[in-house]
């Protein structure tokens, strides 16, 4: 079973890192993320069947996390601007 090698264990731990991001970062690791995510396989042998690859688990999770913190920035700016 192959493991996410810079992949964080904690998804606190990450949210953190992710929240101190700048938007520019948040993009780059992103796209980095989807790279990776496109040439991983989608399925891994184990115990003599095939099953759903984990760390394509945790980097769907990273995904998610990284979009959600990029959509709160949009968020954030568009509320700032109004405000001006």
């Amino acid at each position: 079973m192959s493991l996410a090698p810079n992949l964080p264990t904690s998804t606190d731990d990450t949210a953190q890192q992710l929240s101190t991001m700048s938007i520019r970062e948040l993009i780059g690791a992103l796209s980095a993320t989807e790279d990776r995510l496109r040439h991983l396989p989608i399925f891994v042998p184990f115990g003599g069947r095939l099953v759903t690859n984990p760390e394509r688990r945790l980097l769907l999770r990273r995904q998610r996390m990284v979009i959600a913190n990029l959509r709160r920035r949009r968020a954030t700016l568009r509320a700032t601007m109004a405000a001006h």
